[in-house]
């Protein structure tokens, strides 16, 4: 039987949506996993025709469960994976066994932020980075800078975790020997800040031609950490913005000899220049599958596996509608006892979808990472405005009933 090897998941969102596009493409669907909560709560993963825990997911493990299948006369016929660290490693997996000729090169660059900065260094849509070696002195290297805000980054960051703004040396010193003793191993990023609206692009390129399937505007909460808790799908941009982002888009593959990917791209418009704030080599997570189907009637995850199995995609709009996605956030911590008003929030004007991720007696904390977002309210409107106002006003609905772990 023709069959898919998926490398790792997350209970909702994106690479979820992949293994569900999957099922519905005809393929079984095997996956292999860290999280032993998905063993336990194996029912609700209907789409998985296998799955399988393994202690710690390296390629010399998934070699292994290659061999298995291929042992066992099941026909593989993609290898993917939508979860860091995991997809440069899956893709160049994919090339090897089922030919399906990704430029997992350009992945790995996209996976580790000095690679990427130091792939894209003379290119303009590079804003002034540093990077900081382990074993430079940090005292001398901080008493070196002058400007501030700057954004430190760890290279492998993912998910707003390990990304920090900061306003002055005592704050530097401060993240940066944080980080030290984390991964004390470790190269950091040290980058400019710049101030401007921020834009993610959803992006497929096909034999180097380019197709930005979705461009969003991202609402963008600045407290502990950067989070992005709006989503505001832009059916067209101004002529002159959008041949400007065509032209950043192309430029950024090119440098990284990106010619067959699905990647998505965070951007910021300032003194009229695009800057690239980050890069990934696989969809945006969360709920962005189902946004742009909403938008634009694309499956964007099913129409990526099609790509990668080298079959015939289809990214023709087959309709446009405004839609705005809301993260719901919540500023304490403690132990979750209950959540209400999921299904009032359902029945508001225009909603077209509500998810609640947190269980009860989940530890809940203040959003620290894009982890830390707990539900989404989709909604659609006449008009953008309209559709950000409909999420917004459902989203209220939702109330979490947290016991404070405060003596």
């Amino acid at each position: 039987m023709n069959t898919i090897l998926f490398v790792e998941t997350t209970k909702s969102g994106s690479s979820r949506e992949a293994i569900k596009a999957a099922e519905r493409l005809g393929y079984a669907t095997v996956l292999l996993t860290e999280n032993a909560r998905f063993i336990d709560q194996r029912a609700e993963f209907p789409e998985v025709t296998q799955m399988i825990h393994i202690d710690r997911i390296t390629e010399e493990a998934v070699r292994e469960h290659i061999y298995a299948i291929q042992k066992l006369g099941l026909k593989l016929k993609g290898i993917f994976s939508f979860v860091d660290p995991f997809v440069s490693m899956t893709a160049h997996l994919a090339n090897e066994f089922c030919q399906a000729g990704i430029s997992a090169d350009a992945y790995l660059k996209m996976e580790d932020k000095v690679l990427t900065r130091t792939a894209l260094a003379e290119n303009e849509v590079t804003p002034k980075f540093m990077v900081f070696e382990p074993t430079t002195d940090l005292k001398q290297f901080i008493s070196e800078q002058e400007t501030f805000p700057l954004i430190i980054k760890s290279p492998l960051s993912k998910a707003s975790r390990d990304v920090y703004l900061v306003e002055d040396r005592k704050e530097m010193t401060r993240v940066m020997k944080s980080m030290l003793k984390n991964y004390p191993s470790q190269q950091i990023v040290i980058e400019e800040y710049l101030d401007g609206p921020q834009y993610l692009v959803e992006l497929v390129v096909v034999e180097g031609e380019l197709h930005l399937v979705a461009v969003i505007k991202q609402d963008i909460q600045k407290d502990l950490k950067f989070i992005i808790t709006g989503y505001d799908i832009q059916l067209s941009l101004e002529s002159r913005l959008y041949d400007k982002l065509v032209s950043a888009v192309e430029s950024i593959c090119n440098d990284l000899g990106a010619k067959n990917v699905a990647c998505h791209l965070e951007l910021r418009y300032v003194r009229e220049t695009w800057k690239l704030i980050e890069l990934n080599p696989r969809i945006s997570g969360g709920a962005m599958n189902r946004m742009i189907e909403e938008a634009f009637g694309i499956n964007l995850m099913e129409e990526t596996l099609k790509l990668f199995m080298g079959e015939e995609i289809n990214l023709k709009r087959r309709h446009e509608h405004h839609i705005y996605t809301h993260y719901i956030t919540v500023n304490t911590y403690g132990t979750l006892l209950k959540v209400t008003g999921k299904n009032y929030a359902m029945k508001h004007e225009g909603v077209r979808e509500v998810y609640v991720k947190p269980r009860k007696g989940t530890f809940m904390t203040p959003p620290i990472s894009m982890g830390s977002r707990y539900g989404y309210v989709i909604a659609s409107g006449d008009t953008a405005s309209k559709a950000k106002r409909n999420a917004m006003h459902a989203a209220k609905n939702i109330k979490f009933y947290i016991e404070s772990n405060e003596e």
